[in-house]
């Protein structure tokens, strides 16, 4: 098979200049989204003095709008002709409430309820760019570099969020809390300014139907979803890895700083290693699948994600230092999990029609976030019964189930 050539190289003139807009939008998106996602809890806390309880309901706000709208928000987005349109609404709509946040900070009105429904919005415009986002690539990205252009976003917004999270402390340490807010709207500003780049040319013929047809279409995403083989095997796939992701997340903190008593700073160099490891899986994805073929890539990334979290687990009793298996567990899993993530994200757009890809992306959005905050919840208050153990033991479990839909999927062989 012919080597896969970059977007750089193979998009004709228009679509080369919009996906360049497309990867710029995107990546000052996320700087800003990451930068506001970090300021919210700190605005929350040192701020207001509001304790953990808040705290959870404020970090629930994002994935709750998936949850409740995903699905509903991409059935009205299959009926709109211009989605980058949608795209800047919500972007529009984020500066709003970045501002908005900002001359609070400087006026005194900052409160827990302004804060909350701060959150939401910002959860509610993140579900309407996700989606419509999800319906742009594709319209500018040829079908056969589909995978180096998920590459090069998802590269490209995990190198803004590790800048965003990286550059917080410095932004709040010279300018403050106001002038941080402010850099978000501006941020925000600057990616709708660069969606006006992005030239779709002609779109395909919209979803039709009013009110009464987009009720009873909202199951259809699923239905389709669940009937193409390939896609409902990586939307299970993809669901048991955020459920162990999710599982460690909440697990693994407590193990490595009281379990193992690790200094924070040193813990904190595990989270730069895991951003370094996210990074290199997304540009290594396209590579990887195109030498292995996906089903073979996603196999294996989930077999050897159970192997790194193990070597976690057990690093107590594994020769050498701790802190050595727990490196090795950051920057594997983050690696694989990125590589993953990326891998078969062109199989929704080939798979699905562009009338329908927004309801069937938000549908597959559905089921993978919504294991999340189920087993943030769950897996906390286990631990707190069980210890930490027995719960690395089930975060290893349900990274290699992981691989299980992807072996029984005879579709995916046919992507490279």
């Amino acid at each position: 098979m012919a080597r896969q050539q970059a977007i750089s190289t193979d998009l004709p003139g228009r679509q080369k200049a919009s996906f360049r807009f497309l990867l710029g939008s995107n990546t000052v998106e996320g700087f800003a989204d990451a930068l506001t996602r970090t300021l919210l809890p700190i605005l929350a806390v040192t701020a207001l003095g509001l304790g953990s309880e808040f705290l959870g309901v404020l970090n629930a706000a994002g994935l709750a709008a998936f949850l409740l709208l995903g699905v509903p928000a991409g059935a009205v987005i299959d009926r709109l002709k211009d989605r980058r349109r949608v795209m800047t609404a919500a972007t529009c709509l984020r500066i709003l409430v970045t501002a908005t946040l900002a001359i609070s900070t400087f006026t005194g009105w900052l409160s827990g309820p302004l804060l909350l429904g701060a959150a939401v919005t910002v959860g509610i415009a993140d579900v309407v760019f996700t989606t419509a986002l999800s319906t742009v690539i594709p319209r500018v990205t040829p079908a056969g570099t589909l995978k180096h252009a998920y590459s090069q976003l998802a590269v490209a917004t995990q190198t803004a969020s590790t800048a965003a999270a990286a550059g917080t402390a410095a932004l709040l340490g010279i300018l403050g809390m106001g002038a941080a807010l402010a850099a978000a709207a501006a941020s925000y500003g600057m990616s709708a300014m660069l969606q006006l780049g992005i030239r779709l040319g002609a779109a395909p013929a919209p979803a039709k139907g009013g009110t009464a047809k987009i009720r009873r279409d909202l199951g259809s995403g699923f239905r389709t979803l669940r009937a193409t083989p390939a896609l409902w095997a990586l939307t299970v796939s993809g669901a048991l890895t955020n459920a162990g992701a999710m599982l460690g997340n909440t697990v693994l903190p407590v193990f490595i700083l009281r379990d193992l008593d690790i200094a924070p700073p040193l813990f904190a160099g595990l989270g730069a290693l895991a951003a370094a490891g996210a990074i290199g899986g997304a540009a290594a994805a396209p590579f990887l699948t195109a030498a292995w073929g996906l089903r073979n890539l996603r196999t294996g990334a989930a077999a050897a994600s159970a192997l790194c979290v193990s070597g976690a687990a057990l690093c107590p009793w594994l020769p050498g230092p701790e802190l050595a298996w727990l490196a090795i567990q950051s920057l594997g899993w983050s690696f694989l999990v990125s590589v993953s993530g990326v891998a078969g994200a062109e199989v929704l757009p080939r798979s699905v029609a562009p009338g329908k890809l927004a309801s069937v992306a938000a549908a597959q959005r559905t089921i993978t976030l919504g294991v999340m905050p189920a087993a943030a919840l769950l897996g906390g208050a286990a631990a707190g019964l069980a210890g930490t153990l027995p719960l690395l033991g089930v975060w290893i479990v349900l990274a290699g189930a992981a691989a299980v839909p992807v072996i029984r999927s005879r579709e995916l062989a046919e992507y490279r």
